[in-house]
């Protein structure tokens, strides 16, 4: 997982929920959902400032060069110190067949 990029601004989950209705319906059941406050969309992809676009969402090297993070191990096990396994990445929201 690459760094979130400095500089961005959040736009929110409700903003991510207009493309990704599968992923935020299923997030809205976890435990990330649930904290106070909760770990949302942006809290594991990035501020979405730059990447939101279509255009850019479209094209995965475009968004990542936006600041699109895909977190992966490094970034979950600094909570999930115990139990980790790659298994647990697909339990943080679902994704289109």
């Amino acid at each position: 997982m690459k760094p979130a990029k400095a500089g961005l601004a959040k736009v929110g989950s409700q903003a991510c929920k207009l493309c990704h209705r599968v992923q935020f319906a299923s997030w809205s059941e976890t435990a990330h959902a649930r904290r106070n406050p909760p770990l949302d969309c942006e809290g594991c992809h990035g501020a979405g400032s730059e990447y939101k676009a279509m255009a850019t969402m479209k094209d995965p090297a475009k968004a990542s060069a936006a600041g699109l993070v895909r977190p992966g191990a490094p970034f979950c096990t600094t909570c999930h110190k115990r139990g980790w396994s790659d298994g647990l990445l697909k339990k943080a929201h679902a994704h289109k067949g």
